[in-house]
């Protein structure tokens, strides 16, 4: 008897039945409206760094070569040679360097003959 009922469908009742459970949910009444959870803000820059990123040391050095790309041969005080790239925020407010500029440079802990140029140390910040 149940198979006789299964066969007794059309196949556009089916799907007609099949998609009557992929409709939208319901608007929202008044009464249950969604809560909102706000983010706690930083009050200092736009983005919060979490504690535990990649630790990076600052180190100064002096920018020996320039190459293509913002990208620098950079001399650092303790006498290593570092391929420098520039970071985001001097690329983005048109800071020039070139050869013999004093720069502050991260380099990572896993990579130390890569690192971002942070900063330009001009003449009276030295």
């Amino acid at each position: 008897m149940a198979s006789s009922a299964i066969s007794c469908c059309s196949p556009l009742l089916w799907n007609a039945i099949s998609l009557n459970h992929r409709r939208r949910p319901p608007p929202l009444s008044s009464w249950a409206k969604p809560v909102v959870v706000r983010a706690q803000v930083n009050s200092g820059s736009g983005r919060s760094k979490p504690e535990s990123s990649e630790q990076k040391w600052v180190a100064k050095g002096l920018i020996t070569e320039s190459l293509p790309n913002g990208m620098f041969w950079v001399r650092l005080e303790n006498g290593d040679v570092v391929l420098g790239y520039i970071s985001g925020k001097i690329r983005r407010n048109s800071i020039r360097m070139l050869a013999g500029d004093k720069v502050k440079i991260e380099v990572s802990r896993y990579d130390s003959t890569r690192g971002r140029i942070v900063y330009r140390i001009g003449n009276k910040d030295s």
